[in-house]
């Protein structure tokens, strides 16, 4: 195993069946701005919106455009809306596939994109589906030079401008954390009383135990612009529990 690396969180993914009402339940609750689509998922048969929260994290909705979709057939199972994706960016992919195999995590997607390298992890295998992009400098990210992306940020939403937390919930919230620390190539994580936590840059991803048998993103944390009257607050996004902070 390489030495301990470094990720960031960039992006949070809901999906849903009916992307309108997905979009207009997240604008309303986020106080979003414009949005863009991925120039890439058109072709993969999903509607996307993703708009920025923050100067570098993005909060996104993609609803699968064909009935049979692999998407589709699982948010049917799930109830027709989830968290779906956690999109990080890391300095290198050298040795994850590796270190992937070594702990039986399969590799969903394994491509290039944009001028940079991409591995998706499977999310029965990881809870979530875990994308990692290398991408150097550190301060950088695919949006950077979209235009349509750059007409978004301008607008971007005033009440909440960070993602400070995600949390993952699993059948074994300490043991999924260090295959997600192992695989990346991070320093291990940091035990609690109820599983174990990631940090990935200053945001931080929690492992958690499954609640009624449901596994995956079950949580978000959004730091919000009003620090007096904003906190405390909750809502609920794709049947994703969304805390202000």
């Amino acid at each position: 195993m390489t030495a301990p690396s470094w990720a960031e969180l960039r992006q949070v993914g809901f999906a849903a069946l009916d992307h309108a009402a997905a979009v207009r339940a997240a604008t309303d609750l986020l106080g979003l701005g414009w949005g863009f689509g991925d120039p890439l998922l058109a072709g993969l048969n999903l509607a996307d919106f993703t708009a920025p929260i923050g100067p570098d994290t993005y909060v996104e909705v993609l609803t699968p455009t064909v009935p049979e979709h692999s998407v589709a057939r699982w948010l049917r199972r799930v109830g027709g809306a989830s968290g779906w994706v956690l999109a990080t960016q890391v300095p290198s992919l050298d040795g994850v596939t590796e270190r992937a195999a070594e702990r039986g995590v399969r590799i969903a997607v394994q491509t290039h994109a944009m001028g940079h390298d991409i591995v998706q992890l499977h999310p029965l295998d990881v809870g979530v589906l875990l994308e990692l992009d290398e991408l150097l400098p550190r301060d950088a990210w695919f949006w950077d030079d979209v235009e349509a992306a750059q007409a978004a940020y301008a607008s971007r939403s005033a009440k909440v401008d960070d993602i400070v937390a995600v949390d993952v919930a699993a059948a074994d919230p300490a043991a999924m954390a260090e295959t997600w620390a192992a695989i990346i190539g991070l320093e291990p994580p940091a035990r609690a009383a109820d599983g174990a936590a990631i940090a990935f840059g200053s945001r931080t991803i929690r492992f958690v135990a499954a609640a009624g048998g449901r596994t995956g993103i079950v949580a978000v944390d959004l730091h919000v612009t009003d620090r007096e009257h904003g906190t405390g607050r909750t809502g609920e996004l794709c049947n994703t529990l969304i805390r202000f902070v």
